[in-house]
């Protein structure tokens, strides 16, 4: 699909807040609500927008520590991979994990309460993967800037 500046327009009003009526998304271009409503489908449907999110603030649900885990894995097998892939699925406190290059395999982003969840997450719930070799941890102390209301 073929994107014009009045798809980028709306694409970022659209990042910006969601919620917005197709009126009001009508009016910040300068088009009617139909085509408005036409282009915003055919982006739903193209794939580019895939979906529409609530942006969760974890610190007012207590979940204050951030961790990212950079994790080596012991194999590079399919069927493990698949495995591992589909426990850190069933993780809730994993808010992000990627596959990486480097020198380590996985980038992991966790959300916690305290240091003792975070303990209890990696003995009691991480560690007992078989894949798992090594994890190195680092604490978020404060963040300056995030992707969760990035705009293109």
């Amino acid at each position: 699909m073929k994107l014009d500046d009045i798809d980028y327009k709306l694409i970022k009003a659209l990042q910006k807040d969601s919620k917005q009526s197709i009126k009001q998304l009508a009016e910040g271009v300068n088009l009617s609500i139909t085509p408005v409503h036409e282009r915003i489908k055919k982006l739903e449907a193209s794939g580019i927008i895939n979906g529409y999110t609530a942006i969760i603030d974890y610190s007012k649900l207590g979940k204050t520590l951030v961790v990212y885990c950079q994790v080596t894995l012991t194999t590079h097998q399919d069927e493990p991979f698949r495995n591992f892939e589909a426990y850190i699925n069933t993780l809730d406190d994993v808010i992000e994990a990627n596959y990486i290059a480097g020198t380590y395999d996985v980038l992991l982003k966790i959300q916690l309460n305290d240091m003792n969840e975070y303990q209890e997450f990696i003995l009691k719930r991480f560690s007992k993967m078989t894949i798992v070799s090594n994890i190195q941890s680092s604490f978020v102390i404060k963040n300056i800037k995030d992707g969760k209301n990035k705009v293109m």
